[in-house]
């Protein structure tokens, strides 16, 4: 029978069946709709309205009287742009709170008399720091804006640490910036107290509307300001009105500064929105309706007011919008009567529901069941159907063809993504080709940039193939030229696929070669092996990224390490020195055949953590003082204090001359006098060249010494001026109790504010993330003159040895607080060790040889040897060859280094390698290598 073969349409059968329901339970919901009024919607929507506003006013009012508080700080406190200009850091304790507790503030600022300002800002994203080129560790930054010159800006870290600072350009075409033209400056200056601006367009903060508050003093001509942006606006609006349309309206222009929905760019005025166009001409109106393309709208409008400066408050509208036919439905989809009459209808329709739902789900659900075996990519149970209705028959045979497809192609990525390197792919994609279109050959080809000629390479490991292309050469004319450059051939050569990378550079060219019997390629044949050939354009664009990443990363390490060589020149090339030994170290273990180290083998990944963790091996010493790596005297912090004890000493050698003299007025005898005089400005000249020669490093002090040192430091000398007198706030907060003047002090003191403790955020605790064991001491300085000179040995104090020390603590932090691929996991372990022991005496972990990786252990021997032969270190001379070994024999001994690889190390000569290239030629003496391991005790037995 030919009508069981007939199609009849889904869309026909459905629209049949539900429409005499929608009629009917229209009919009755219409009837009911005449029941209710907006009556209850309207007040509600106002009192929404008035809370939302009275919200608002709060808001804004705590913000502002929050920033007022600021302004009069600033203003007490002098904060001035001459004192920025001397001392940069100088304002952050006081203003980087008050950028915390105002989140919406753009920035605090001072506008001077000449035109000139001074910008407080904080830095809380990371595009935000890339906009204004800041280092990553920016948080906050000082900006000097002037009329006359380009802007200076200064970058600090969160603890108020200068990070840089540079000269800003402004653009050939930008106005000269003059804080006397802002809208601001004038109006503060010619009235008392707070100066509030109406909402404008910022200068500096992505021409965002906000409102600027200012305080001012005539006598300087000076302003104290800040930004307020009003952004945060529209979430309260959205958040208190979520079904309407609510804005803020500025009187008397009727400007909008904010609104709950989003509002096209620039943003309009009332009269572009239909709504609130009877506002334009009778602004006072409380509430209206109003029609806008056949639809009514109902409008509210109340005041915002601000309990700030009356003279200065702002004009402010609240209105909100809603459509006359959104409260209606509102209003009816809570009603009783319409949920008992709608349920009614689906109680008496449900018999019908129930029959097209039968008709209908049977191969709607075989159908779901086919899409989620083909989204499990399951393609062997699949089964064709066929079905009674045209659009379910349709899909079904859509269906089918998706499945054999996507099973086909499925089939092919699977054979591709068994490649472990892109090489390996490219060669499947090449192997694809061939197959996909009978060909003979098919021949990758990569391109290249070197300088100023571009090449195609050949990939392809059993043989090399450059071609270079002529310049400006793209689309037809590269095609023409490759099929001309094969035309040669033993085979045909297809016209080939060009790739090209997602910024239209070309990427490669792929070659197919087929016999010359055999047809030319279809179009569409040729259209599916375009699209085939983009798993090798992914492929050429990874990997030419992938090497970009890796130079851009090698590149950046290497920046680092020289950063931190040039912090000091007393360790210049250390960091760059110590990868080329470690890495020299590793080769020459793996090119060993017999040995310790016959098995020593690295994979690629192994090699790539062993080259980053070298050169990162010291970069904990980015926070490390650079006085402390250069402290070549015991008094020495940023300058040598010796120089106020020798102004001390003056002072009592003058103070003998005024006895003197007193002496002599007074009638006494002179010579016994001159004599006294003499003795003791002798005796004050040798204890000040006692106390000169023991500031030296390599002096070591003894138990009379330390006795003479006591006495000199007993010693006392008047001081008639007051010590806090032009000190910091955090100077003075050190210096504890005022002692009246005059006041005696002793020669040498070590007085209470030369003891400055570890802030807590700074401590390190015992049970940490990093298991770090090294002893932090209770003092982070200890300046106390005594105590530095009685330093045994060298010039560092145990504070600030545990500074030094405590660079591979950094190191470990900051190289763990990185996200690294799987096989870079180890880079912080390996960086981080070359200090440890192989008795777990070492540091920063305490960790023992047998859980300390070959790599680090190469490592700690690398950094040993290049300290030790390091020609730039205040504290001692270059050593030769034979000195250096045998200090490391002994450090071998007392189970300092690995000892089987240092008799590796000097078995195979790698010291005189790494020398003949680094070190000076005088250093280059005879090694007696049998003494050398004699020494360590590592003599091999006959």
């Amino acid at each position: 029978m030919p009508w069981v073969y007939a199609r009849f349409s889904l869309r026909v059968y459905i629209t049949c069946l539900f429409s005499a329901l929608v009629i009917l339970l229209g009919s009755v919901l219409i009837y009911a709709q005449h029941r209710h009024n907006s009556v209850y919607i309207l007040a509600n929507s106002q009192q929404r309205l008035d809370a939302l506003g009275h919200r608002l006013s709060q808001r804004l009012e705590h913000s502002l009287q929050n920033i007022n508080t600021g302004l009069t700080l600033m203003q007490s406190n002098g904060v001035t742009l001459a004192s920025a200009e001397s001392d940069p850091g100088r304002w952050w304790p006081l203003l980087h709170p008050l950028l915390l507790a105002n989140p919406h503030v753009v920035a605090f600022y001072v506008g001077e008399p000449d035109g000139r300002g001074l910008f407080f800002r904080r830095v809380s994203d990371h595009a935000r720091r890339t906009a204004l080129a800041a280092p990553l560790a920016t948080e906050l930054i000082l900006e000097i804006l002037s009329p006359q010159a380009a802007t200076r800006r200064f970058y600090f870290d969160q603890h108020h640490q200068l990070l840089d600072q540079g000269v800003v350009d402004a653009p050939a075409n930008a106005v000269p910036f003059d804080v006397r033209s802002r809208p601001w400056f004038i109006p503060t200056l010619a009235q008392q107290g707070l100066h509030l601006t109406a909402p404008y367009r910022f200068h500096a903060a992505n021409n965002v509307l906000g409102l600027t508050l200012s305080i001012g003093d005539t006598g300087q001509q000076r302003v104290w300001a800040a930004d307020l942006l009003l952004t945060d606006l529209n979430h309260a609006l959205k958040e208190g009105s979520p079904q309407s349309h609510t804005l803020l309206l500025q009187a008397p222009g009727l400007d909008i500064l904010a609104s709950s929905e989003l509002l096209p760019s620039p943003s309009p005025s009332v009269q572009d929105l239909g709504g609130l166009s009877v506002l334009a001409s009778q602004p006072e109106l409380t509430s209206w309706r109003h029609q806008v393309n056949g639809e009514t709208w109902l409008g509210q409008q109340q005041p915002l007011s601000l309990g700030i400066n009356p003279h200065h408050s702002l004009d402010l509208r609240l209105v909100t919008l809603v459509p006359y036919q959104t409260l209606m439905a509102k209003a009816l989809t809570f009603s009783r009567e319409q949920a008992w009459l709608t349920l009614l209808i689906i109680i008496l329709s449900l018999p019908l529901v129930m029959m097209a739902a039968r008709a209908i789900s049977r191969p709607l659900t075989q159908m779901a069941a086919d899409m989620k075996a083909i989204q499990a990519f399951d393609f062997t149970h699949f089964k064709a159907r066929r079905y009674f209705y045209q659009e379910l028959d349709a899909q079904a045979q859509a269906m089918t063809l998706m499945n054999n497809t996507l099973a086909g192609f499925i089939k092919e990525l699977h054979s591709l993504s068994q490649s472990d390197d892109f090489n390996n792919l490219l060669q499947r994609v090449s192997t694809g080709i061939k197959h996909l279109s009978g060909g003979r050959r098919c021949l990758v080809y990569r391109a290249k940039q070197q300088d100023n000629e571009h090449s195609l390479v050949l990939l392809d490991k059993h043989r090399q193939h450059r071609i270079t292309l002529p310049e400006q050469m793209t689309g037809d004319a590269l095609s023409a030229f490759m099929v001309q450059t094969f035309s040669d051939q033993a085979l045909r050569f297809e016209p080939p696929w060009l790739l090209y990378d997602r910024f239209g550079q070309l990427n490669g060219v792929i070659m197919l070669g087929m016999s010359h019997e055999a047809a030319a390629l279809s179009a569409g044949k040729r259209r599916f092996i375009a699209h085939y050939c983009d798993f090798a354009n992914i492929a050429l664009e990874d990997l030419s990224l992938f090497e970009q990443q890796q130079l851009m990363t090698e590149s950046m390490i290497r920046v680092l390490a020289a950063g931190i060589d040039a912090k000091s020149p007393h360790t210049s090339k250390h960091c760059q020195r110590v990868p080329e030994l470690t890495l020299m170290l590793a080769r020459a273990a793996q090119d060993s055949q017999t040995g310790d180290y016959a098995d020593f083998q690295l994979t690629e990944q192994q090699w790539e953590a062993l080259y980053l963790s070298a050169w990162l091996h010291d970069c904990g010493k980015l926070v490390t003082p650079e006085h402390l790596l250069d402290k070549a005297t015991k008094l020495e912090t940023l300058y040598n204090r010796l120089h106020e004890i020798r102004m001390r000493f003056e002072v009592l050698k003058r103070d003998a001359d005024i006895r003197y003299w007193q002496g002599v007025a007074s009638g006494e005898d002179e010579a016994e006098l001159a004599a006294r005089r003499q003795q003791q400005q002798q005796q004050l000249d040798e204890d000040f060249a006692f106390i000169a020669q023991l500031n030296k490093g390599d002096a070591r002090i003894n138990a009379a010494q330390q006795a003479r040192l006591d006495n000199i430091a007993a010693q006392s000398w008047m001081r008639t001026l007051d010590n806090r007198v032009g000190l910091s706030w955090e100077e003075e907060l050190r210096l504890g109790r005022k002692i009246p003047l005059p006041a005696r002090e002793s020669l040498l003191a070590d007085k209470p504010e030369h003891q400055i403790p570890y802030p807590e955020k700074e401590r390190i605790a015992p049970n940490n993330d990093w298991q770090i064991t090294l002893q932090q001491p209770r003092l982070k300085q200890h300046l106390g003159e005594r105590y530095n000179l009685a330093i045994p040995h060298g010039t560092l104090t145990t504070e600030e040895r545990y500074i030094i020390n405590a660079h591979v603590v950094h190191t470990l932090i900051m190289l763990s607080e990185l996200h690294y691929p799987a096989h870079l996991s180890d880079v912080p372990t390996l960086a981080a060790s070359h200090h440890e022991r192989m008795d777990g005496t070492g540091y920063p972990r305490g960790i023992k040889a047998a859980e300390l990786p070959l790599q680090a252990r190469m490592m700690a021997l690398a950094d040993i040897f290049e300290a030790l032969t390091a020609s730039d270190r205040p504290y001692k001379e270059a050593n030769g060859l034979h000195k250096t070994l045998s200090i490391m024999a002994d450090m071998v001994k007392r189970q300092h280094l690995d000892p089987v690889l240092f008799r590796f190390f000097v078995e195979q000569e790698i010291y005189l390698q790494y020398a003949k290239q680094y070190l000076a030629a005088e250093q280059l003496d005879q090694v007696n290598k049998q003494q050398i391991l004699a020494a360590a005790g590592l003599q091999r037995e006959e």
